[in-house]
This record gives C-alpha cells, structure tokens and sequence, in this order.
C-alpha cells in the first residue's frame, strides 16, 4: 500500500493532536495571524524524518477522503544546506492537489519549518483572486530578529516581530516574488523576482498581535506600471511609511524605454522627495489576507497621481548619465538596479532607500524647499531636461572607474527663478575651473512631470547630441593637430579600455553600445578638446563667436565656425 493510503487511513481513523504551543511560541504566533491551519502534525513530520528515504505523505485532514495536505523535506538546490532538513507542509486551498500531490502557485499554502525541529519558520502562500488557476497575489509570512525593522513597529517588541509582505500582479504575468528557503533575501533573491509589469508590493506589514491588525510599517507601496505593455515597466513609484502617511517617495522612469529581455531593468532618473506627507481615504485600500483585512494602504491606480499632487518638502533628482545604474560596491551583483535610480548620500537632502547607484557619473540636482513641485525644464545649454526649482546641482565624473574624481560640472539658479543660468567646469578636477558659463536667456518652458512630455525632450535630444558632439571633436581635432596637440585621456580611456571594464557584468560593453552612454563620455571629451582650443586660440577673431555659440549649446554652429576656420 503507497505511503500516502496508509497515511491518509491513519488520519480518518484516529485522532491526531495540533501542535499545542505556549503563547509565546512561535507556532502559537503564526497560527494568531495566519490561522490555525498553518499548524504542523508533529507525529507526522516525525515519521516524515524517520524515513530514511523521505518519501513525501499525503494526507486527508479534514476526512472527506480527499487529500488536501502534503509534507515532503525539499531538497531544491536553490535553498542550499542552511536550513536542512527544509520539512514544508503545502495546504491545498482550491481542491486541486487529488492522489497524486501535485502542488501548484495558484492557491496552495507552504509552511517551512527549518531544520525539522517543529517549529513554523516561513509561510509563503498564493492566491487565485479570479479563478483562473494563477497567481494573482503572494503572501510572505516570517519572523524578523532585524533590528531595522523592529524599530520600525509601531510597538516595542523583544526578541522576535512577526511580518508579512504583500505582492500582487496586476498585468496578469503570473510572476512575483522569487524566494530561497521559502523567504525573500534582497541579496539572494532580488534578481529572480519579477519587479515588473503591472505589479505592487507593501514590504512589510507588522501584526500587532495585542490589537490584532496587520500595520504598513516600511515600504507603502512599491508600484511598478508597464504603460505599452511589453512586460518591462516603464515607470515605478515606492512610498515609505505607514497607512495613509508617507514619510518619502522616489519616482523612477525609463524614459528612452530601452528595457528588454536581455536587460530588463534600465531607469534614467528618480525624483527622491522627502516628506512627510499624508493622504486621503479615497488614495487608500485595505487588503484582505487570510481573512484578516489590513490597515490602509496605497492603491496601485492612485500613487503616481497622489505623488506629483503632493506637497513635498524636499526634492533631489539622480540622472543615470553613464547609463550604469548599478549598486558599485565590490563584491555586489552589478546588475541594473530594479528599485530606480537611487540618490547617494549627499549634504542636500537624505538619500531615500538603498544601495545608492554611488557618487560617479550621476547628475545630482536639489530643490531643497521643493518649490519646483516636481516639474521640469529643457535647457539648450546642456540638451538636458532639469529639476525646475532645484537652487543647485553637480556632476562628479569619474571617467575610468577607479573612485578617483577626474572632473566636475556643477550647476546653479542665481537668480531663484527655478532655473539654472550658471555652469562651472573643472575638467581636471583641481577646484579650480576652466570654463564657467552664464546664460541669462535660458528656456522658461516649463513641463509637466509626465511620461509622455519628458520623453518628447529626451528621447531626440540624446541622438541628436550624440552627432553634434562627434562633429565638434572632430573638427577641434584636426584643428589641434595642426597646432602640435596630442589627444585626450578620456577619449583614449572610451574607445581602447572601456570595454575592459567589469567583465564579468559586461558592464564597459553595455556602455560602448549605449547611446545616452555615448552622449555622457562625447559630452567629456568634448569639453576637454575645447580646454586646447581656448588655450591655443582665445585671441583668434573667431573664437568669440565659437565661444557664444558654444556656451549656449549651439554645438553645430560651434562646429560649423571650427570647421571653417580649419579649412
């Protein structure tokens, strides 16, 4: 008779006891806020152990002769030898395990118990909402010693809290949270989680056991929105606080659109706004988890509107210039940062989330009283769309990766009309600058911070760069040589070492191929090659005009006037 028939009699025919716990066991806590259905047989997940070839039991726990339990130790190589033996009992919550113990991610319950010691560890749960055998929502139950997030709760607690995460899939792509020894590890786990599409998290809710409430306590919520439905999600907006009350937001936007399958995460830039700032009931939802109904949380149809209507306090915008958005601390994984583009530390405003995309090649803008309200402008200066209202902003280049800073460009608004008219260049990184720039006429167009309107500025602008920069070079180039000048580290760093760089993330590779890439380090030489040619020729008749020209960002009439003047 197969191990699962006698199991199954063993259960119709006698009585077999719940795992009674203390109130203060951690059995006892999970079955409070996940309910009493979680709880493993102990004399079943002994037998389990004491075979020696751990045959998986199926079990009929209710006795109306339909399996609806399975116990089995999963060996699965991606949860490694840390919490063997890994004993998980799945509960079959749509009536589709039968005889043979097939499991599924529809609406199946996994209970992990580390190390088969009895006590319940994780709990990962999945939801049918529409009935049509997919996930539509996924639950992470667990225990946290973090102090982090303990300190996060609105209560004090000792030695353990109890949370869950919350996840659920909108675009109907049928994929969320990856997870290794039925947990969520950032480290471990983050790059085979979905995070894209149409999807929405809140990480974590706190359950307060004395008030029996499922409480927001970290990130609500973190949404991703895929608006041309190609899976790959173009805009994703993460609020930090509880309830109805955000402490920050960062909003992050592909604004090229150049995810794909191969790189399936590449943000431009985030606006990180500092709060705090609360909302209104008609912003909010309660959700409905194992029959408990949480405290207020974000809707997924509301964040990006509520985001720009609120009132912000602060507001710093991070711009992937090198278009290499990744975390860029040794020994971390070097892929694209899935959460945006998040801020370094900086004297401004606080960095909101983390890891930071680091100090380098990232342009940094601050609206330290966030008057600008999140709109934003395009300067011809620099073919670049600004914070409008940020009073400052900086980009520190470090061209070959070796945490060495090589130059500086920094911006400023004089005049507080929200707009930059100052530039300052220090090409060599000495604090002393080469060229400083003022432009009293720039654009006062404002737009609005909106997907469609940014990336009609953007998207052509970077092309369009790309060939007026090449133009200019060239032509200082063959100006300069005509003058003795040899060429520059910075182009000879692009063009014959780049591609070295991280190999193992082919991270140099990825930025030879990238066209805002291209525009960045084309920006740097230029602005060295043209250091030479003031040097050289400031007493030329027609460098003024190439001066004007260049100083407004008129680079093809720049091109044009050295184009001449070396025929």
């Amino acid at each position: 008779m197969p191990a699962f028939v006698l199991i199954l009699v063993m259960c119709l025919g006698l009585s077999v006891h719940s795992a009674q716990a203390s109130e203060n066991d951690s059995n006892a806590a999970f079955a409070d806020f996940a309910g009493e259905t979680v709880l493993m047989k102990p004399d079943i997940v002994k037998q389990l152990l004491n075979d020696s070839e751990h045959t998986p039991l199926l079990i009929d726990s209710n006795g109306d002769g339909k399996v609806d339990r399975k116990y089995f130790i999963d060996t699965d190589e991606r949860h490694g030898d840390r919490c063997q033996p890994l004993v998980v009992m799945v509960i079959d919550e749509d009536g589709d395990m039968g005889s043979s113990g097939i499991t599924d991610l529809d609406s199946d319950c996994y209970v992990a118990d580390w190390h088969g010691d009895g006590t319940i560890d994780r709990i990962v749960d999945y939801n049918d909402l529409d009935g049509d055998n997919d996930v539509d929502e996924q639950y992470l139950y667990q225990w946290t010693e973090n102090e982090h997030l303990k300190n996060r709760m609105p209560k004090k607690v000792s030695d353990k809290a109890y949370l869950v995460a919350w996840a659920k899939d909108y675009g109907d792509d049928n994929r969320l949270w990856y997870h290794t020894n039925y947990e969520y590890g950032q480290h471990i786990t983050q790059w085979k989680t979905d995070f894209n599409g149409d999807e929405m998290f809140v990480y974590l809710f706190f359950f307060d056991r004395e008030e029996q409430k499922l409480i927001p306590i970290w990130e609500n919520a973190f949404s991703f929105y895929d608006l041309d439905d190609d899976t790959f999600s173009e805009e994703v907006v993460r609020f930090s606080g509880s309830g109805i009350n955000a402490e920050n937001l960062r909003y992050s936007m592909d604004l090229d659109n150049d995810s794909e399958k191969d790189n399936v995460h590449d943000f431009d830039f985030s606006l990180s706004c500092i709060g705090p700032v609360s909302f209104g009931e008609s912003d909010s939802e309660r959700v409905m988890i194992r029959g408990r109904v949480t405290e207020p949380i974000l809707r997924w149809d509301r964040m990006r509107q509520i985001s720009k209507e609120a009132r912000w306090n602060q507001i710093h915008l991070t711009w992937d210039e090198n278009d290499c958005n990744v975390d860029p601390l040794p020994g971390r994984l070097h892929n694209e940062r899935w959460e945006g583009v998040i801020s370094h530390d900086n004297e401004y405003i606080p960095r909101v989330g983390g890891p930071s995309c680091g100090p380098y090649n990232k342009r940094n803008e601050v609206d330290t009283d966030a008057s600008g309200g999140m709109q934003m402008y395009f300067s011809p200066v620099d073919a670049r769309l600004h914070l409008f209202g940020a009073e400052s902003g900086w980009i520190a280049v470090d061209y070959d990766y070796d945490t060495i800073p090589d130059m500086r460009i920094e911006m400023e608004d004089r005049d507080g009309n929200g707009y930059f008219d100052l530039w300052r260049y220090d090409t060599d990184a000495d604090n002393s600058d080469e060229r400083i720039v003022k432009c009293e006429s720039d654009v006062k167009e404002l737009l609005p911070f909106d997907y469609n309107e940014l990336q009609k500025y953007h998207t052509p602008s970077v092309q369009k760069s790309v060939d007026e920069s090449e133009r200019m070079i060239r032509a200082m180039k063959h100006l300069l040589s005509d003058a003795g000048q040899d060429g520059d580290n910075i182009e000879t760093y692009y063009y014959n070492e780049l591609a070295a760089y991280d190999p193992d993330f082919a991270l140099g590779k990825k930025m030879l191929a990238s066209v805002e890439s291209r525009r960045y380090y084309y920006d740097l030489i230029r602005e060295r090659y043209w250091g030479a040619v003031s040097d050289r020729f400031n007493v030329r008749k027609w460098f003024e005009n190439c001066r004007k020209a260049y100083d407004c960002g008129d680079i093809a009439l720049a091109a044009e006037i050295l184009e001449n003047v070396a025929k």
